[in-house]
């Protein structure tokens, strides 16, 4: 085949793309072809691009699994048609004063459309719709529409050949041609876009598998409430998809982030989204809140505990008999570490750096996470007896990890009884023990770099948190020494 994807024929030229063995069997045929209408090669290289363009797109398809997102052909005969009633109707319009039909759209999708589709057709419709615009030729505005019609019509039939479209599907969308109006929004947010999100976001971005679940938990129900309320995707009804949710700004800014991340994935990764919706701002951005002035509200966000609760929520572990929860807590009391932190200790993580027994926790949150932090001298017996009982190198024995392989989420469950039990609200969690010993220390009048260091924060400045090879295990102890609960 010539480079150019051309071929003569009886003094004809015709456009030429052979088909990747691997969508073949999908497209059930070796190569494209169509008949350009026109022996002058120069104009043959102007009508092959829609060609091409529409080949490429079935291929690529094919590619995929045959896998066509219906949901984009209706949204796409609903625009193609509007466009082309736009051009329709300057035309007409444009007929009352000079008579004539003058091809000057003034939608610029309205021409595009028109464009895309003069050139596909292998026989005289794409002919037929030119000689309207003939000078001298007298308008006939309803003969163009049904000429219109034909070659839009003629072009998305052959179209469906190449894909896999159920009969229903095909009569849609031809519904859709005749009468736009007919287009009942569905979501482009598809079941098979999903799958295809959430792949790119594990294995690509590298994205935990927790965070990719909630954005397309969160995406789902942006899709089931268009579908039920019969919206387009589009910022007005993300707007009000958001009053309809009674959770705070917050977590409003996280379900718009879901679908700007979305939308940020689709449009550079999927073709016929790109399409469609590339010269459209995503409908997740521009979205106002109220401001938040003043102070926090006291009865929102987490509180710490203090050494009387802690002392009773040991206490109360122990009674229940739930001495691994106890011992998390007294874990958690004298380090401020994380529930997973602990969870994911190991006898070989119990070491000695200058002469001081240290935890080290590593592979956490972010670089400052990684840290030593001293054995608290109340913590001693404890530790000598988990390392003793260990029979899986953890010091704490924990169910199956969750589906996201975390080791503290049954004991997560279990402090949340427990201290639900005790009266405590919502503002009190496990991560309340960090508070607590963050609070203890800063009244023990220990620096704030100190405290950062123990707990794993970043201090925000370039000297410590980059330069600095951070305080020394003694300096860390003598800061924990301030810790005092009088648990048993």
């Amino acid at each position: 085949m010539a480079s150019d994807n051309l071929v003569l024929r009886s003094g004809t030229w015709h456009v030429r793309l052979t088909i990747p063995a691997d969508a073949r069997p999908a497209l059930n045929r070796r190569e494209f072809t169509a008949s350009l209408k026109t022996g002058s090669k120069t104009e043959a290289q102007k009508r092959k691009a829609p060609y091409l363009s529409q080949w490429s797109d079935l291929i690529a398809t094919a590619r995929n699994g045959g896998k066509i997102d219906v949901e984009d052909l209706r949204l796409r005969a609903k625009q193609l048609t509007e466009h082309l009633d736009t051009l329709y109707t300057n035309l007409v319009m444009g007929s009352v004063t000079t008579g004539m039909l003058e091809y000057k759209p003034e939608n610029i999708h309205a021409q595009q459309a028109l464009d895309d589709h003069l050139w596909l057709e292998d026989n005289e419709d794409a002919e037929r719709i030119l000689r309207h615009f003939e000078v001298g030729r007298e308008a006939d505005p309803l003969e163009l529409s049904k000429d219109m019609q034909k070659l839009v019509s003629g072009n998305l039939n052959r179209h469906f050949d190449g894909m896999r479209l159920t009969p229903s599907n095909k009569a849609d969308i031809a519904e859709i041609l005749k009468n736009p109006k007919s287009y009942q929004a569905k979501s482009p947010i598809t079941a098979s876009r999903l799958t295809t999100f959430e792949s790119y976001q594990t294995k690509t971005k590298g994205i935990i598998q927790k965070t990719v679940d909630m954005q397309v938990k969160r995406l789902n129900l942006i899709k089931e409430w268009l579908e039920k309320n019969q919206k387009e995707l589009i910022h007005d009804s993300i707007s009000e998809y958001l009053t309809t949710l009674k959770i705070a700004d917050k977590t409003k800014k996280q379900v718009l982030f879901a679908g700007s991340s979305f939308w940020k994935w689709a449009i550079r990764h999927d073709e016929s989204f790109k399409k469609i919706h590339s010269k459209e701002q995503s409908p997740f951005e521009m979205h106002e809140f109220a401001a938040q002035r003043g102070k926090k509200n006291p009865t929102t966000g987490r509180r710490a505990f203090s050494p009387e609760d802690v002392q009773k929520l040991h206490a109360e572990a122990l009674i229940q008999d739930r001495q691994t929860l106890a011992d998390l807590i007294a874990l958690g009391a004298y380090t401020g570490a994380r529930i997973e932190e602990l969870c994911r200790l190991k006898k070989s993580d119990v070491i000695s750096e200058e002469g001081i027994q240290c935890f080290s926790i590593y592979d956490s949150k972010t670089e400052a996470s990684t840290r030593l932090i001293p054995v608290h001298e109340s913590l001693k017996n404890i530790v000598d007896r988990l390392i003793a009982e260990s029979d899986d190198d953890y010091l704490i024995k924990s169910p199956a990890g969750n589906k996201y392989g975390n080791r503290s989420d049954a004991f997560s469950k279990q402090f949340g009884r427990l201290k639900t039990g005790l009266s405590y609200n919502g503002q009190y969690v496990f991560h309340s023990l960090r508070k607590t010993v963050i609070t203890q220390l800063q009244r023990a009048d220990v620096p704030g770099i100190l405290i950062a260091s123990i707990v794993g924060h970043e201090t925000g400045t370039v000297t410590f948190d980059v330069y600095s090879a951070g305080p020394s295990p003694k300096q860390k102890f003598s800061a924990i020494s301030n810790l005092s609960y009088a648990l048993k």
